[in-house]
């Protein structure tokens, strides 16, 4: 009887394995074809920065051309004495680009109170585009990140970070990013990233967005449930797939990842908690395999550590899927085989990830503490 439990279990973990490869074949056939765009609405695009990066003055100018006809750019700051304040000035100097200070709001995080700054002074556009300062958009990320807002059933836009790696500790960081992709892709699990969306002026305002926001931390989790519960779709755009830079420490970049699960199950409790099992529980089994086999158990504890085997065909299609799909020319990409070893490590790491948010009760970001208490007054 034991031994076929753990053959069941066994082969229920190859199952799990083998749907999360055949997701990233529904991606890569999904989205195989995406021509540039000519739809043109009036577009601003607001950034919140807070303070500066090595990075910092590439990626605004990156921002600041866009292949795009019609749109204005706010960049929002806490203070003139904020280091990107100096910054912007220089980089701007007679761009059509501005820069606006925020105005505290008690309750909510620094960056709602920044983006909601930029929204007020907006004026008249028909389409708002948030975007964080650590993006580096190719020229025609803005004409395909707003191209599906012509559909009346689209709420929101948006793309997602792309870490090209440079050596052992990006190339973790890389993949852990990739996994995270995958179901950006089905519109039952995406969601909005901050980093860059887009969502009609319009409809904003018809959700309410802003007050909302005004009692919350998360700007993209809070937008996202707003958007869904009106009954509209978010669109994920693979050509919105934006570079990235991160130089966190493998410590740093664990406690972010937390973190990250933390507001998804303060948000979305139940989209966590299958993640959770699946995620956990696979890795979990893994482990197990190798006790099985050393007690005897052999058949069940082979097909518990082939899930190594099978995550590495995940980390190689998806790198291959995302290759085809994002728009930037296939030599910035480094070798499909390094995602692929490196994505059963990663399946570890996320797993740590979840069972941490799982003990967390709180956040601690940026000086700031998070409470569940407070981001659902």
């Amino acid at each position: 009887m034991l031994y076929l439990i753990f053959l069941v279990l066994g082969l229920l973990a190859v199952l799990g394995e083998i749907i999360l490869i055949f997701l990233w074949i529904g991606a890569g056939w999904i989205h195989r074809k995406e021509s540039l765009p000519s739809y043109f609405p009036k577009t601003c695009i607001i950034v919140p920065c807070k303070g500066i990066s090595d990075d910092f003055r590439e990626n605004i100018k990156a921002i600041c051309n866009q292949n795009y006809k019609d749109y204005r750019i706010i960049f929002v700051i806490d203070s003139t004495e904020d280091p990107a304040y100096n910054e912007l000035k220089q980089i701007l100097g007679n761009n059509k680009a501005r820069i606006e200070i925020a105005e505290f709001i008690e309750g909510c995080s620094g960056k709602i109170a920044a983006l909601i700054k930029g929204i007020r002074t907006s004026d008249d556009v028909d389409v708002y585009v948030f975007a964080d300062s650590d993006i580096r958009p190719h020229k025609d990320w803005l004409r395909y990140l707003v191209s599906h807002l012509k559909e009346e059933k689209i709420g929101a836009t948006t793309g997602f970070r792309w870490y090209f790696p440079n050596n052992l500790q990006s190339s973790l960081l890389s993949t852990w990013n990739l996994s995270s992709i995958l179901f950006m892709f089905y519109k039952n699990f995406n969601f909005t990233w901050g980093g860059s969306t887009a969502i009609r002026k319009r409809l904003f305002e018809k959700l309410d967005i802003e007050n909302i926001w005004k009692r919350g931390f998360s700007d993209d989790l809070i937008l996202t449930k707003a958007v869904k519960q009106a009954g509209y779709e978010i669109e994920f755009v693979p050509k919105c797939i934006l570079e990235s830079f991160d130089d966190a420490d493998i410590h740093t970049f664990l406690k972010w990842g937390s973190a990250q699960f933390t507001w998804v199950k303060w948000y979305y409790p139940s989209i966590w908690l299958m993640s959770f099992i699946g995620l956990v529980g696979l890795k979990f089994l893994t482990l197990l395999g190798f006790a099985l086999i050393i007690t005897g158990f052999i058949i069940p504890g082979i097909l518990m550590i082939s899930t190594i085997f099978f995550e590495m065909i995940f980390g190689w299609l998806g790198f291959i899927t995302l290759r085809k799909t994002m728009w930037y020319p296939k030599k910035r990409y480094s070798y499909s085989l390094a995602y692929a070893i490196m994505m059963p490590l990663v399946f570890f790491l996320i797993s740590y990830n979840f069972f941490a948010s799982f003990l967390k009760k709180e956040i601690v970001w940026k000086d700031r503490k998070y409470l569940k208490s407070e981001s659902f007054k």
